[in-house]
């Protein structure tokens, strides 16, 4: 783009998706290195721009501008390092719970921030893929080009088959579909086993290795309900109940676990629970 010749060499570019190109830009002055995604979509590029310069969280790049130049419309943000968290997993076969944890509860905090806001957000492209995992071990999330607010029904097809909530491949989402994600995703952290690969349904995560969490896996379950009403309504709450989790005692953990592992065996003999629209009222 013309407006970035002169401040920037020359642009490199580094992924391609259905709502635009990104390319890594590095300044001329002091060597700093830039991501610049362009869209010809001005509908898709309003959204972007407007949660990116609005969101005020760590999970998310930074935002530097946006605007139109030579025909396209662009975001100019923070470049990230790293390695996307799909390839980690598939060359690690899964976290320790432990690693799982701290970065699963990273994303559940920003995608819950992005959820309790004025104007509340759907990701709807929740997926390891989506994810980067920086030198340091941090954990961003990239990519808000399927994003849309929560009061904007655009009927839209979106996300990736396997990653996604079922209701969303037919144009049809709320704040619950990303929990479905969020669900497949924690489940991949654990377990290795790619969701979108994955044509048979998930197994428990306890199948994979039995010394891990039966609150974890009672979580998951709460998160990946065909319908929407089996899952958790919202980020908040998945968030809030990871909290809990990590932060018991010895004592109150076991206690816990023994509570989650009687509910998990009354689930096994047919026995639902379904959630309100916002259980924290």
């Amino acid at each position: 783009m013309k407006k970035f010749e002169e401040m920037y060499e020359a642009p490199v570019q580094v992924a391609e998706g259905s709502f635009g190109k990104v390319y890594r830009l590095k300044k001329k002055e002091d060597g700093s290195f830039y991501a610049l995604k362009v869209m010809t979509n001005r509908t898709v590029w309003e959204r972007e721009a407007y949660v990116l310069e609005n969101v005020d969280h760590d999970l998310f790049p930074a935002f530097v501008e946006a605007g139109e130049d030579d025909g396209s419309y662009y975001i100019l943000m923070e470049y990230i390092w790293g390695e996307n968290l799909a390839s980690v997993i598939t060359r690690r076969k899964g976290f320790s719970q432990p690693e799982a944890m701290r970065m699963a509860l990273t994303v559940a905090d920003g995608l819950g921030w992005l959820q309790t806001k004025e104007k509340p957000v759907v990701f709807r492209d929740l997926k390891a893929e989506n994810i980067i995992i920086t030198p340091a071990g941090d954990v961003r999330l990239v990519d808000m080009g399927s994003a849309r607010f929560l009061d904007e029904d655009d009927g839209a097809v979106t996300g990736t088959e396997g990653a996604t909530a079922p209701e969303q491949m037919e144009g049809v989402s709320d704040l619950n579909s990303d929990v479905y994600a969020f669900g497949k995703l924690f489940h991949f952290m654990l377990t290795g086993e790619n969701p979108i690969y994955n044509r048979e349904g998930l197994k428990s995560i306890l199948e994979y290795d039995d010394s891990l969490s039966c609150c974890l896996e009672l979580l998951i379950e709460d998160c990946v309900g065909r319908v929407p009403e089996e899952r958790l309504p919202d980020m908040y709450c998945v968030t809030q109940r990871m909290v809990d989790i990590a932060t018991q005692d010895e004592r109150g953990y076991r206690k816990m676990e023994k509570e989650a592992e009687k509910e998990l065996k009354k689930r096994k003999n047919g026995e639902k629970i379904l959630y309100k629209k916002d259980i924290r009222r």
